[in-house]
């Protein structure tokens, strides 16, 4: 608040300074921010009058289809009279050297947002106060007025989510008719036919987890998709390479297509045929509107306004993202806990695929509890973060450990699941969760616990908080296995315990367990509609008859069934095929 005096803070409406010239700054320093920014903030969502001056001109001329500069700006106030209003051309200097990062946008977004949706309640307490005095007026017309203008303040974040039943249905008949007339499959297809009839296409707002461990050909794999897509669909699709340089993916292609070497394309040691038939594919290749971004240190927001970029300079939009590969994302803060981070992160490229309406497809390194395995086939446990359960007692070690089995949530009761392994992941800070009924759970602070309200970290529960409970009575089931339904407990309290060894469990269907009644959760799998495991077995076993196979397990399939196929792949040239082919 440097704009003003200390003695007049008290008397000012709550407004975020350093947020606005933020905002403002990243508009004039990164342009197409714009996108994003005009989405979310109308004019009077700025405090300060030289600030709304500022964002009306920026806005003026983003419609008008001016270059959004320093020149442009300063010209467009000074020509409409409004310089000395702002205070003169030193502030626009100000905003052009405010430091930022577009990670945080968002956040600032909402700061400006939060504070002018608290300015307007303040008004419409004004307003409430004011008409109280107006004795003349019915108290039914004056209720109704105060209801219509406090629903508006949150209409526009509500409206764009709520739909009637009967507009949602309508909507969906609609839908069903036109696939009548032309059949297809709703998603996009990728042409590896027996996987499309599983998937039924990549639908719109889905995650999409690609997984496997190094070598397993994730990259090669997902390049494919992309390809195949966009040549398929006639679509816009952005390949986000965090790992690779565009050359190199380039390479790849091309190589692929031509089915010459990469060594021998890299050396140019090409026949005279060869060369023909390169010019050719590179013409046809061309046409594909794939896109390739290999920035380093990407964030999840530089991507939403990478393809609102594009976007805005074509007619034909992205419909398809693939991010190579989750771990080397950048989240827009720096927690210490690095499994933490990637969840946060996961929950933010689902957001974005809704937003978008577009699929979002992401490869995962899976862990290395694969390799300690006889059978190296993934499950979705190999998909979790690390482990930040810690067990006081050597003892109940020994005795899981023993009985070779544990109990898990399968979504309808808890019932015992076989154990893979326990292993210790280093120390961690430590907190003790208690319940009404004395039961406690020690526990890192990222790690989810089953609620009435669904998963949730430790951290994000207070007091009374429902948390799912094992009932004592068991119900003995078909296969002689126990099974124990839920009850819901309240928290009683969470403080912080101590620095101490954790461990990390491995179940072999389930990524949750239960320990001391309550039930856990620790995968970066929940936030993903669809997962998909790659694996061949010729990479462990070399005399193995399914050579050049890789098999896709789709693990989980929010909105359909799972299962596995395979495809033929070419180690040569990085091509996968249908094996009917």
């Amino acid at each position: 608040m440097n704009d003003l005096e200390l003695s007049d803070v008290e008397s000012v409406l709550p407004y975020n300074l350093l947020a606005e010239k933020l905002v403002l700054g990243s508009i004039l320093t990164m342009p197409e921010v714009i996108l994003l920014v005009s989405e979310k903030l109308p004019i009077e969502a700025f405090y300060l009058d030289k600030h709304q001056i500022i964002y009306k001109a920026l806005l003026i001329l983003y419609a008008e289809g001016k270059t959004i500069d320093y020149i442009n700006l300063i010209t467009w106030i000074q020509d409409n009279g409004f310089l000395l209003k702002i205070g003169g051309a030193n502030l626009l200097l100000d905003l052009l050297n405010q430091m930022n990062r577009v990670t945080n946008l968002e956040e600032y977004i909402s700061l400006i947002y939060e504070k002018y949706l608290r300015r307007s309640l303040i008004k419409l307490g004004e307003e409430i106060i004011e008409d109280g005095y107006l004795t003349e007026i019915p108290l039914e017309i004056i209720f109704t007025k105060i209801e219509q203008n406090f629903f508006l303040l949150s209409e526009n974040k509500s409206r764009q989510h709520l739909i009637s039943v009967n507009d949602g249905l309508q909507q969906i008949i609609k839908e069903i008719e036109e696939g009548l007339r032309v059949p297809r499959l709703p998603g996009l297809k990728t042409t590896f036919t027996e996987f499309d009839i599983i998937t039924q296409g990549f639908q719109n707002s889905d995650l999409i987890i690609i997984a496997g461990r190094p070598s397993m050909g994730k990259t090669a794999f997902a390049f494919n998709l992309a390809k195949n897509i966009a040549q398929h669909h006639n679509t816009g699709v952005v390949f986000f390479s965090l790992e690779m340089t565009r050359q190199q993916l380039l390479y790849r292609l091309l190589a692929s297509e031509v089915q010459i070497t990469n060594t021998r394309l890299r050396a140019s040691r090409i026949k005279e045929t060869e060369w023909i038939k390169i010019n050719s594919t590179v013409r046809d290749l061309s046409n594909l509107r794939l896109f390739i971004d290999d920035t380093p240190d990407l964030s999840v927001g530089e991507i939403k306004l990478k393809i609102k970029s594009i976007d805005l300079e074509s007619s034909n939009p992205i419909n398809l993202i693939v991010i190579d590969y989750l771990q080397l994302l950048e989240g827009a803060d720096q927690p210490s806990n690095r499994a933490q981070e990637l969840s946060k992160i996961t929950r933010a490229l689902k957001k974005l695929a809704r937003d978008l309406n577009i699929p979002i497809i992401v490869l995962s390194q899976l862990s290395r509890n694969v390799e300690s395995r006889v059978n190296k086939r993934p499950i979705l446990a190999d998909l979790r973060e690390s482990g930040c359960i810690k067990f006081s007692l050597a003892k109940y070690i020994t005795k899981i450990k023993k009985k070779k089995s544990i109990f898990c949530w399968t979504g309808k009761f808890v019932a015992k699941q076989k154990l893979l392994t326990i292993k210790l992941t280093g120390q961690k800070p430590i907190y003790k969760l208690e319940s009404n009924l004395a039961w406690s759970l020690l526990i890192t602070s990222n790690h989810k616990i089953l609620t009435n309200k669904g998963w949730r970290k430790i951290d994000q529960l207070i007091r009374n908080n429902f948390i799912s409970a094992k009932l004592l009575i068991g119900i003995k089931s078909l296969n002689s296995f126990n099974k124990y339904v839920i009850s819901w407990e309240k928290v009683n309290k969470i403080s912080y315990y101590q620095l101490a060894p954790v461990y990390d469990i491995q179940v072999s269907n389930y990524s949750n367990y239960l320990s001391n009644h309550l039930i856990i959760h620790n995968s970066i799998e929940q936030d993903a509609d669809v997962v998909i495991m790659l694996y061949r077995e010729d990479y462990y076993n070399k005399e193995t008859i399914d050579k050049n196979l890789i098999e896709l397990i789709i693990a989980k399939h929010r909105n359909g069934p799972i299962g596995s196929t395979k495809l033929a792949f070419d180690p040569k040239y990085l091509r996968f095929f249908n094996l009917n082919r």
